[in-house]
């Protein structure tokens, strides 16, 4: 991929993004506080360039600059620290945390940049746009949810022609979580797990840094400002988490169908295909789903087992 091929995605990302009226949600009463996260987009460039000292405060004069024109895209990602007993020890993140009372999303974006990274974005850095808000549940009680070694990424490796492997991650579906071995089998076996896409992202350690979940969901949202649908990396994000209880699938589909079509007044049977402020409502239905339709498969499953018990029952009568 040549120099200019990829300047040419870098602005149509920012052009694009800035463009963007993005989707807010407000907090519901029950849960006042906010999560933000800084997506950072730094040009890099090993090559010895005269860096003018002057203010750039938009990206005419950004792009403008010499040195960015001869530098390379990188978004920052950050690693969790690695702790026992933290199941989410070493996943990649963006910088940022949960808000503080009074703070707006932009106070609590740059607070926590500079409180774990130690950059300031009020000097040297300019506010691109901002990605559509996502409201992230909890499969366990459908609650709210609201990371450290930074590194970045080339723009070029999110728009490459080159396949990607899925290095897929796979998470156990439950509501409910025991100490007893047990039950926690027993659970597992009839909710089964859900597996979704991930990548490696390519460093110049030996460690590997596993993109996925919702990190992945909104680097995928920046990429798609680029404007190149057919992006392998894409193609991939946008394969819907693989269930491995079949009807637990169709009763997420079903039932986000249903609470679409009740919420919009439409059914969407090609969210991917829709634009992101449509994909956006689209996932905020979707994965708050899924509890409902593993309680509903649970219920029919005990159902299901109470049926033929009693069958049994009769038959050995």
């Amino acid at each position: 991929m040549t120099r200019y091929t990829l300047m040419v995605d870098f602005k149509n990302l920012c052009y694009n993004l800035n463009a963007h009226e993005h989707l807010h949600i407000p907090s519901p009463s029950y849960q006042k506080r906010r999560a933000a996260v800084a997506a950072i987009i730094r040009c890099h460039t090993t090559t010895p360039l005269s860096i003018s000292r002057d203010q750039v405060t938009n990206l005419d004069e950004f792009f403008e600059q010499d040195w960015v024109k001869q530098g390379q895209a990188e978004i920052l990602f950050m690693q969790r620290a690695s702790r026992i007993g933290d199941r989410w020890s070493g996943h990649v993140s963006f910088v940022g945390g949960k808000n503080e009372p009074g703070e707006t999303d932009e106070d609590t974006v740059k607070r926590e940049v500079l409180e774990e990274i130690g950059i300031d974005l009020n000097d040297g850095y300019i506010k691109v746009g901002r990605l559509d808000e996502r409201e992230i549940t909890s499969i366990k009680d459908n609650k709210l949810l609201m990371m450290l070694s930074p590194f970045g990424i080339p723009l070029s490796f999110f728009t490459s022609n080159e396949p990607y492997v899925n290095h897929s991650i796979t998470e156990n579906l439950t509501l409910v979580r025991f100490k007893n071995r047990f039950f926690n089998k027993l659970i597992h076996f009839l909710m089964g797990s859900v597996t979704f896409p991930a990548i490696h992202l390519p460093t110049s350690t030996q460690t590997t840094f596993k993109l996925w979940g919702l990190t992945l969901g909104m680097t995928s949202d920046i990429i798609e400002f680029t404007r190149k649908n057919h992006l392998a990396f894409l193609k991939l994000t946008k394969s819907r988490p693989i269930y491995s209880r079949k009807d637990i699938a169709l009763l997420t589909n079903l039932i986000t169908q249903l609470r679409y079509l009740f919420q919009y007044g439409k059914i969407e049977l090609n969210p991917n295909s829709c634009s992101l402020r449509t994909k956006a409502k689209w996932d905020k239905v979707y994965f708050s789903s899924i509890r409902i339709a593993v309680l509903v498969a649970v219920l029919l499953r005990l159902g299901f087992t109470s049926i033929f018990i009693k069958y049994l029952i009769n038959k050995i009568k």
